[in-house]
């Protein structure tokens, strides 16, 4: 089960981040729909009592680049909920994902927190575990979900820095 650390530097501060960037829905859909140029996003639920945000997010993306055999275990998109849960004595974000296609052959989880590195800079750190249990091809999905995670969220770093700084916030 492979596991990764993703650390991208945003050009913002910790409050910033958090109620203007990621728990916005106006901002995440930017950047999954404009930016990431995925099929669609979708808040299904999101309930916030002061402490806790809860919120499930339905996101579709076009599977593109991976071999037949695999292409018929995903389909032509990939579809998942992602179920994600934001304390804010912690200010962790925990989150599972759950896949319309590979339903419990496939586990994709973590956790997502943010360190302080100046006044207007901060360190995206997120912990993140994928394991895919499909004969002969669950090892080839590990390794692409992966590598595409780590390519989004560069490119969400990136996106966040510019975004903020064009918002002026």
């Amino acid at each position: 089960m492979p596991e990764v650390t993703l650390r991208h530097e945003i050009d913002c501060d910790e409050d910033t981040f958090w109620e203007k960037c990621f728990l916005n829905e106006d901002y995440m859909k930017v950047l999954f729909l404009d930016e990431l140029k995925l099929l669609s996003f979708k808040v299904l639920e999101q309930k916030d009592d002061g402490k806790v945000l809860t919120r499930k997010v339905r996101i579709e993306s076009a599977v593109v680049g991976v071999p037949g055999p695999v292409k018929k275990v995903i389909g032509e998109k990939l579809a998942y909920v992602e179920d994600g849960r934001f304390d804010r004595a912690t200010k962790r974000f925990t989150f599972k994902i759950l896949t319309d296609s590979m339903g419990d052959k496939s586990r994709v989880g973590g956790e997502l927190w943010v360190e302080k590195l100046g006044e207007k800079k901060i360190a995206r750190i997120a912990k993140i575990s994928v394991e895919v249990k499909i004969f002969m091809v669950g090892s080839f999905i590990e390794d692409r979900i992966v590598s595409d995670l780590k390519t989004s969220y560069a490119q969400a770093a990136q996106f966040t820095s510019k975004y903020v700084k064009d918002k002026a916030y």
